[in-house]
């Protein structure tokens, strides 16, 4: 078995690579804030969506209640 190959690294391949390393964990948690935002989103606007429609239909029983409808 031939001995393995050590690869050694200038400084700039060494700055070149700990960047790359950034990078990659900095879009990792763009990502990640991104998901998050959504989901608040989303349900911010299902919570709106179901206050209106409970509100609506409240109101809308209340009144067939003083009109005598039931």
């Amino acid at each position: 078995m031939p001995p393995q190959k050590v690869e050694q690294q200038t400084p700039e391949t060494a700055v070149l690579t700990a960047r790359i390393a950034d990078l990659k964990q900095f879009i990792t948690l763009i990502g990640k804030d991104s998901r998050f935002a959504a989901g608040l989103w989303v349900g911010f606007v299902k919570g709106t969506a179901i206050g209106i429609f409970v509100s609506l239909l409240l109101v809308g029983y209340k009144y067939m209640i003083l009109k005598g409808g039931l």
